[in-house]
């Protein structure tokens, strides 16, 4: 993974928090690690050799800032964060798939409310709900590479104006 210039500049207290997503905590994390989709599991544990549970802790506290989404009923739809370095990631339950269209809109006020001069991740390629949900979020895809066995691609969202 490459690096990136530039610092993180949004605080925990900036970010967009609501009905549906809220600032996220080591217990509510491992909630998601413990029910991830399918597709979110094997992304993780193979690009980065963890178990799923341990994988989701590990972004947890490697982040500079983390939160946590809900559906409309209470439950846990996923869990996304951003690194010092600009790293955005996002993992996701299944309870997701069953109101896309509020957790599309919860994650866009959530993105928007980043003062991050940039963000960038890859996503492993056959996990087409998050590529789809990349592209609604208007992320930009930049590099196709395999690694360890796994098709990925980079993208990346310029947040604030220079």
């Amino acid at each position: 993974m490459f690096q990136l210039a530039g610092t993180v500049n949004t605080t925990p207290d900036d970010m967009y928090v609501g009905n549906h997503i809220q600032t996220c905590t080591p217990q509510l994390a491992l909630e998601i690690g413990e029910n991830l989709r399918w597709e979110d599991k094997r992304e993780v544990e193979e690009t980065l050799g963890l178990y799923a549970p341990v994988a989701v802790l590990k972004s947890y506290y490697d982040s500079a800032f983390s939160v946590y989404f809900t559906s409309p009923h209470g439950k846990a739809v996923g869990v996304a964060g951003v690194t010092p370095g600009n790293i955005i990631w996002m993992l996701c339950t299944e309870e997701g798939d069953n109101f896309p269209h509020t957790f599309v809109r919860e994650a866009k006020r959530w993105l928007n409310s980043l003062a991050n001069p940039y963000l960038y991740n890859h996503a492993d390629m056959r996990n087409e709900s998050h590529i789809k949900l990349l592209k609604l979020l208007g992320f930009t895809f930049i590099n196709y590479y395999v690694k360890d066995g796994v098709p990925l691609i980079t993208f990346i969202k310029p947040c604030v104006d220079p």
